[in-house]
């Protein structure tokens, strides 16, 4: 079968691969890939940026469907159609694992880093990872629940969002347009803000249900601020850019008493004004990845039709063509990226 690899070290490491199509151990579920997803941490592994084992095939947003279940299996059969979790490998005795935090044990293995993911036309993955995608979602709007996990890890499962809360989220990208709907499936009023050059990003925000988008370099922020809030000021600011000066523009926007939430990677250390937070007694809160809990929000939120992630699709690309679908991804061509291994 056909796959991506990240094969050697540096930017020329990667290559389409012939590799024998997998079998499924025991306890573990063979799966036809669908779709999947290019994420951020496909392009670090790319410049060996993350930490990955190699040869190893690359991806871990994705959905499939079932084509075979080893023999220790019961809860899946063939024809499901199914996502998982990441953390493929945990080593299930540390105070991580015991609290069912994942992602935080020290040994943890992914897929499509530490273990062969989803850029391919099949892959495995233990059963207990898995879940079925609910009926009514596609398998194209379920290739992106992975990156949705992780908002709702952050937005929903860390923050504390209410229903009318003033709701900022900073950077209209892929993230940022699922925190806003996570923002709005939790009762909020919410503002986006992003860039001139973010023009349809913010179109797409007011289309996904955004109450205010605000172009940050044109607009004066304390003035629309208090005419979205009444003067009151933002309850609560989800910073998604990963940009320093959203940082410091959030920490302004928000009222005494708030919440921060820092859902998007900077990348490097920036300076944040913690005295201003401080003083304005801001709760500060963020996240990491996602854990079984934020898998069961975000497949029940498609499910319901609370959150929308087939506008997040910005191209699709076989496998053959995947220096073509990394460079749309690397140049933020879009938003979500995706590879059709069966096409």
């Amino acid at each position: 079968m056909k796959a991506v690899q990240k094969v050697a070290k540096g930017p020329t490491g990667i290559a389409l691969m012939d590799v024998p199509e997998p079998t499924p151990a025991p306890n573990e579920l063979k799966i036809k890939v669908h779709a999947a997803g290019i994420c951020g941490t496909d392009l670090h592994i790319k410049y060996d940026e993350y930490t990955y084992f190699p040869p190893v095939t690359m991806g871990h947003e994705y959905s499939g469907t079932v084509v075979e279940v080893g023999s220790e299996v019961s809860g899946f059969a063939v024809g499901d159609r199914v996502v998982s979790l990441t953390a493929i490998h945990t080593c299930g005795h540390c105070r991580y694992c015991y609290e069912g935090l994942l992602m935080l044990c020290q040994e943890r293995l992914s897929i499509g880093s530490g273990r062969n993911g989803a850029f391919a036309e099949y892959m495995v993955i233990p059963s207990h990872l898995a879940f079925h995608i609910p009926d009514g979602v596609s398998l194209e709007a379920a290739a992106l629940s992975e990156p949705l996990a992780c908002v709702v890890r952050g937005v929903i499962e860390r923050a504390d969002v209410k229903a009318g809360d003033y709701a900022l989220v900073s950077g209209p990208g892929a993230i940022g347009q699922l925190a806003l709907q996570c923002a709005k499936a939790s009762g909020a009023r919410v503002a986006v803000s992003g860039t001139s050059r973010d023009a349809e990003r913010l179109a797409l925000s007011r289309e996904l249900g955004a109450d205010e988008t605000f172009t940050v370099d044109s607009v004066d922020m304390a003035e629309a601020t208090a005419k979205f809030t009444g003067g009151a000021g933002f309850d609560i600011a989800f910073e998604c850019s990963g940009a320093a000066p959203a940082a410091d523009a959030c920490l302004r926007a928000l009222r005494k008493h708030s919440q921060y939430a820092q859902i998007g990677i900077f990348g490097k250390p920036i300076t944040f004004d913690m005295d201003m937070a401080l003083l304005k007694e801001i709760k500060l809160t963020n996240s990491f990845a996602s854990e079984r809990t934020s898998w069961i929000i975000a497949l029940r939120l498609l499910a319901d039709k609370k959150v929308n992630t087939l506008p997040l699709i910005s191209g699709k690309f076989p496998l053959e063509e995947w220096e073509k679908a990394f460079s749309m991804a690397e140049n933020r061509e879009g938003y979500k990226i995706l590879f059709m291994p069966g096409s």
